[in-house]
């Protein structure tokens, strides 16, 4: 059976990768569209939404995919239940539907993990924090590169007057699109709270390593004059003060504690330590 479509279309149905986007014609309307594809023994993320191709017009359905994508197969479950979509323009409806239904539980899962995030970089966990902020942050611009373009198709979905959509089908469109808006409201919500996290996380590590250049300064500061005051008792000249006295090791050993305590007496009292 031939599908007599244009050249443009069998060309746009066929492409092995593709954004999503719309093409409306007086004989039907084309939608490419990215779709979850979740495969068994795998962690879902957005590597796995692939290319789902539709053709429609008023009396069938046509669709390339590179594999049977969860909303097809639901669908088609339904038809040989005996139930599903009567016409084309609903089928397509129905499509759109079970693909952002499907996505739901993922949005949620990264918004578990920003929590999670949070936690860690309250309680300054600043080494499991850093490689778990990469990852959010790479999987919600996945999402979003997938997810941003569906966006101007179900705004036209939902404004097309096209024999082959109903008003019911244009009002389903936009339900869709509704709620495709919401879940680009929440993962770019997402993105500023991680945006924040990793600026705060980074301000920690900041003052980490400044505390501990303020550490490492302190004790220098402490132990230059008790250097410069041992180096100088340890040259081999003669005329070195105490070198006669049986006790002289040990007022050096005075000499330089108090020392020491006065510097940091003096730290104290600047408020420095």
């Amino acid at each position: 059976m031939r599908a007599n479509l244009d050249d443009l279309i069998v060309e746009a149905m066929l492409v092995d990768d593709t954004r999503s986007r719309i093409r409306v014609r007086t004989d039907g309307i084309m939608v490419l569209l990215k779709a979850m594809q979740i495969r068994e023994g795998e962690t879902p993320s957005p590597e796995h939404m692939v290319s789902m191709r539709i053709w429609i017009d008023s009396h069938r359905v046509i669709t390339t995919r590179e594999a049977d994508i969860d909303p097809i197969r639901e669908i088609s479950e339904q038809l040989d239940a005996g139930r599903g979509p009567e016409q084309p323009s609903a089928f397509l409806a129905e499509l759109v539907e079970l693909n952002l239904d499907g996505i739901d539980p993922f949005i949620e899962e990264l918004e578990d993990a920003v929590d999670r995030l949070n936690q860690l970089v309250i309680t300054h966990q600043t080494e499991d924090s850093c490689p778990r902020i990469a990852n959010i942050q790479q999987q919600i611009s996945s999402f979003l590169r997938h997810l941003v373009p569906q966006r101007q198709v179900l705004e036209v979905l939902s404004q097309t007057e096209h024999p082959a959509f109903t008003s019911r089908d244009r009002s389903r469109f936009d339900d869709a699109l509704n709620h495709l808006l919401r879940l680009l409201e929440t993962l770019q919500n997402l993105r500023e709270r991680t945006d924040i996290l990793n600026d705060q996380q980074i301000r920690i590590q900041d003052r980490e390593r400044n505390r501990t250049s303020y550490i490492f300064a302190i004790a220098a500061t402490i132990f230059l004059p008790l250097t410069f005051i041992t180096g100088l008792f340890g040259v081999n000249l003669t005329g070195i003060p105490l070198a006669q006295e049986s006790a002289g090791f040990w007022v050096l050993v005075l000499a330089c504690t108090g020392i020491g305590i006065a510097v940091i007496a003096y730290f104290r009292w600047r408020r420095w330590l």
